[in-house]
């Protein structure tokens, strides 16, 4: 039983640490897209350089391998939760909120995850300014984009504020800030369509 117990906290912290760099690969990322606002060669100078740095590869690698770690973990617990525990598992998860509706936000996020890489590898970096500039006067992607920030803040608002319980601090005092964090961000990522859409007006 110890060895479970054990084993299962020991998940739950290498998950929580997985989660963690991708929150600060979201804010790096975050920092890179920010550079649009410089104009079309600040953004497509960083760009060109990231891309064809060994940072790139290493950072794509570790993201995959993270996610996948992630996700197969979170899944596996529940599955194996809801084997061992039956109708326990069924209270609502997190609180006030059904199970459906969290386990969606987390679909649509690997989605959104999924279809933003491939549109991003799917473009030149030298026309990715102007690519994004047009990706962002189509209503859909607006939709798309929006849904896939709204789960994303969601699902960071609750990771922010339980991985610091997962890793021994207490999150009740922290979700304030965690919230302010998840608001900052996502002003930031709302920024580019919104300059994009400011410009052409």
């Amino acid at each position: 039983m110890n060895y479970t117990n054990n084993r299962t906290v020991s998940l739950k912290k290498m998950m929580a640490m997985a989660g963690l760099f991708w929150f600060f690969f979201l804010i790096f990322y975050l920092l890179g897209a920010l550079t649009f606002h410089s104009g079309e060669e600040a953004f497509t100078a960083f760009y060109v350089w990231f891309n064809g740095s060994i940072f790139y590869p290493v950072l794509a690698t570790l993201l995959i391998a993270t996610l996948a770690f992630h996700v197969v973990v979170a899944v596996t617990r529940q599955l194996s939760n809801n084997i061992s525990s039956g109708d326990r598992y069924k209270k609502p998860y997190p609180k006030a909120v059904p199970r459906i509706v969290a386990w969606s936000g987390a679909s649509i996020i690997l989605i959104f995850i999924i279809t933003h890489t491939v549109q991003m590898l799917s473009i030149n970096t030298v026309d990715l300014y102007s690519e994004i500039t047009n990706i962002f006067q189509r209503p859909v992607m607006w939709a798309i984009y929006g849904l896939g920030m709204i789960a994303i803040s969601t699902h960071l608002h609750h990771g922010l504020s339980n991985v610091l319980q997962t890793l021994g601090v207490s999150s009740k005092q922290h979700k304030g800030i965690a919230l302010l964090i998840v608001l900052l961000i996502m002003a930031g990522y709302a920024s580019i369509p919104l300059g994009i859409l400011y410009a052409k007006v």
